[in-house]
C-alpha cells in the first residue's frame, strides 16, 4: 500500500484536515497543537475501519486515494449519528453511528472502475444491486471476500501505527516455539513477511533468528553498529510456572558473559531494536506511520535510524512527526511536510513549494522553518 493523499471532516467536533499529499518519505514538522498527530490518528483511523474494528463514526467524512500492487483506489466515506428514537440503550458507542455514504473506485489515467457505491436507499457491488447493507460496519468490510475487496482489505494490513514497545510485555505461546511453524524453513523472505506481518516483534524476531538467520544478523549488526557496547543479540524462549513458552529479546555487552534480558534494556536501546525489527519485517508497501520519532531515543542513535529509514523508504512508505532538531536536519528538507493551523482548518504544505526553504544549506534550511513556525501569516 502506498497512500496518495486523503483529506478528513470531523464534522461533530468541527475540525477538518484539508488535503495532504505523500510520497514515499514524509516528515510532518510544525508546531505543537497543529495537527499533526491528528493526521496520525485520522489514518489510523481509517484503517480500523477497513478492517472492521469498532470505531466510534460520530459525523465523520473522508476520501482517501491509495495504490496496492500496481492498481490505484479511492475509498470515500461519511457517517453520522444515529437519531434518538433510533439509538437501543447498552449498545456500544460505535453501535450508535451509522454509514451514509460510501464509494469505493479504482482508477487509472483513462477510466475509472466504480467497485461499490452504497447510501441510504441503495447499495451496489460492481453494478450489481445488493441487499440493504449493515449500516454501523463499513462495506470493505462486509464484502471482505469478494475478490474486488480482498486486494483492498490486504492493502490496509499493511499500515502499522507506532510500534508495541513495553518492555514488560514477553509473549506466551501455548507450544515450543521452536517447532512451528514447520513449512517457513524453504519459504521465501517476503511470504514470512506477509504471514508474520500482524504478530508481535519479538515473535518476527524469533523466527527470522531461526527461518532466515541473514536477515535476523543484518539487524543485529545494525544495533551494534548503533551502539558500540552491544556484542550480540538474540531472541531467547523458556517456559512460565503454567507451562507456556515466553519469547523475549537480550543483549550482551561486551567483556560480560551473561545476558541482559529485555527488561533491563534501557528503553531507548529496547526502542531502537523495535524499531530495526519491525521495519526490516515488514512486507513490501508496508506503510509505517510514527508520532514523534524521538521518543525515548538518545541521540547517539538518531542519525543512524534516520539512515536506515532513508535505505528502506523505496519499499515502505513512511509518515513520521518529530519536532527534534537532529531528526529535521539529517532527513532531507524536500520530504518535510509543514503543518500549520487555521482556525479549523489543518493544512499541510510541501517544504519543496516553499522558496524561503531553497536555501544553501541544512542549518540555513532548518532556521528559516523556525522562522515560518513562528509567522502568524504562513497558515493564512
Amino acid at each position: 500500500m502506498k497512500i496518495q493523499s486523503f483529506k478528513f471532516s470531523n464534522h461533530k467536533e468541527n475540525w477538518h484536515i484539508e488535503e495532504v499529499k505523500f510520497e514515499s518519505l514524509n516528515l510532518l514538522v510544525g508546531g505543537s497543537g497543529v495537527g499533526k498527530t491528528r493526521i496520525l490518528k485520522a489514518l489510523d483511523l481509517i484503517c480500523d475501519v477497513a478492517k472492521g474494528r469498532n470505531r466510534n463514526l460520530d459525523d465523520l467524512e473522508w476520501s482517501i486515494n491509495f495504490s496496492h500492487l500496481g492498481q490505484n483506489y479511492r475509498w470515500e466515506l461519511q457517517s453520522s449519528s444515529l437519531k434518538d428514537e433510533e439509538i437501543i440503550l447498552n449498545v456500544n458507542e460505535s453501535e450508535q453511528t451509522e454509514i451514509v455514504y460510501e464509494k469505493l473506485v479504482q482508477y487509472d489515467d483513462d477510466s475509472e472502475l466504480e467497485i461499490l457505491v452504497r447510501n441510504d436507499s441503495d447499495s451496489k457491488f460492481n453494478s450489481e444491486k445488493l441487499p440493504k447493507l449493515k449500516r454501523t460496519e463499513s462495506a470493505i468490510t462486509l464484502l471482505s471476500e469478494e475478490d474486488l475487496i480482498i486486494p483492498v482489505g490486504k492493502a490496509f494490513e499493511r499500515l502499522i501505527f507506532n510500534f508495541e514497545t513495553r518492555q514488560q510485555l514477553r509473549i506466551g505461546l501455548g507450544s515450543d516455539p521452536s517447532k512451528i511453524p514447520v513449512y517457513i524453513e524453504n519459504d521465501e523472505i517476503q511470504n514470512f513477511k506477509e504471514y508474520f506481518a500482524n504478530f508481535p516483534p519479538v515473535v518476527k524476531a524469533f523466527y527470522l533468528q531461526k527461518f532466515f538467520p541473514d536477515v535476523f544478523n543484518e539487524i543485529k549488526e545494525y544495533y551494534i553498529d548503533i551502539f558500540s557496547e552491544v556484542n550480540d543479540v538474540r531472541v531467547s524462549s523458556e517456559r512460565d510456572k503454567d507451562g507456556d513458552f515466553m519469547l523475549f529479546f537480550e543483549i550482551q555487552e561486551n567483556g560480560l558473559e551473561d545476558w541482559i534480558p529485555q527488561q533491563r534494556i534501557s528503553s531507548g536501546m529496547f526502542r531502537t531494536l523495535i524499531f530495526l525489527v519491525e521495519v526490516t519485517a515488514a512486507p513490501e508497501e508496508s506503510v509505517i506511520l510514527i508520532d514523534e520519532f524521538e521518543n525515548s531515543l538518545g541521540i547517539n542513535c538518531m542519525a543512524e535510524l534516520t539512515d536506515f529509514i532513508l535505505d528502506k523508504s523505496p519499499d515502505v512508505q513512511f509518515i513520521l512527526t518529530s519536532h527534534h532538531p537532529y531528526i529535521i536536519n539529517n532527513i532531507p528538507w524536500k520530504t518535510w511536510q509543514i503543518v500549520s493551523k487555521y482556525g479549523n482548518e489543518v493544512r499541510v504544505r510541501k517544504a519543496s513549494d516553499i522558496p524561503a526553504l531553497d536555501t544553501a544549506s541544512s542549518l540555513d534550511k532548518f532556521t528559516q522553518l523556525i522562522n515560518l513556525l513562528n509567522w502568524e501569516e504562513f497558515s493564512a
